[in-house]
């Protein structure tokens, strides 16, 4: 993630709060939970690192995996509000690997935990009502979009099992980075103050990951970069 673009989130974000007008009042407006399937790069995992001669040299790669989600929301002004989110993303490569009489197992996991502060604009009913011919209070959909500034809390860990010989490793690596997130999404009432959305957002952020290895240390850029789709529960309290 460069330095320009974490700017340019933060100024997107707190420049929105800075022209909110003195009046405004803070209010709880929502708490949500869910589920997103998300599938970030991991480029450096995927296509450079030893990865690639798992099971057998057939290849491995860290697939995308369902997110839980919880979010809150707080109401600023009209249509516009501020919230936080979390989530906690999990996905997995081994290889096992028998040779003359030695059994090897490798296992790499990254756990990574996304929490963003997200600025968004919700359409107002009415408006999009008059887009579609239909009243204010029986608008199928109300969409909305927003961008995030998000903080990854990433965690490596490698475990290598060897039966026959020496040479198991147990080992955990720890970090974290800014990033940016856009998103868009609609909302759908099912009953009184219990809303269903559709939310899409898309990550931008990466990490450096240390590589060591007999006789070298290197540090490789892994990218967090991807689509995340998902669906939740918003309990509305305005």
């Amino acid at each position: 993630m460069t330095k320009n673009s974490i700017l340019v989130a933060f100024v997107a974000v707190f420049g929105g709060l800075l022209a909110l007008p003195a009046q405004a009042q803070v209010n709880l407006k929502s708490i949500s939970i869910g589920a997103s399937y998300w599938k970030p790069s991991l480029d450096y995992w995927n296509t450079k690192s030893n990865l690639v001669d798992f099971n057998n040299g057939a290849g491995a790669t860290l697939s995308g995996k369902i997110m839980p989600t919880a979010a809150l929301e707080i109401g600023l002004v009209k249509g516009l509000s501020l919230g936080g989110r979390v989530g906690i993303w999990q996905s997995s490569a081994s290889s096992p690997l028998s040779i003359a009489g030695i059994s090897r197992t490798e296992k790499l996991t990254v756990s990574i935990i996304p929490v963003s502060l997200d600025l968004k604009y919700t359409f107002e009913p009415a408006a999009v009502a008059a887009n579609t011919e239909e009243s204010p209070k029986s608008a199928f959909l109300t969409p909305y979009i927003g961008v995030s500034v998000a903080r990854y809390f990433v965690t490596n860990k490698f475990d290598r099992q060897v039966t026959g010989a020496a040479g198991s490793v147990n080992e955990t690596q720890t970090g974290n980075n800014y990033g940016v997130q856009v998103f868009v999404g609609a909302e759908k009432k099912l009953v009184k103050m219990l809303y269903a959305a559709l939310d899409v957002r898309y990550h931008l952020g990466n990490y450096n990951q240390v590589v060591k290895t007999e006789t070298t240390s290197t540090i490789e850029k892994v990218s967090l970069n991807g689509v995340e789709a998902g669906l939740s529960l918003r309990l509305k309290f305005n």
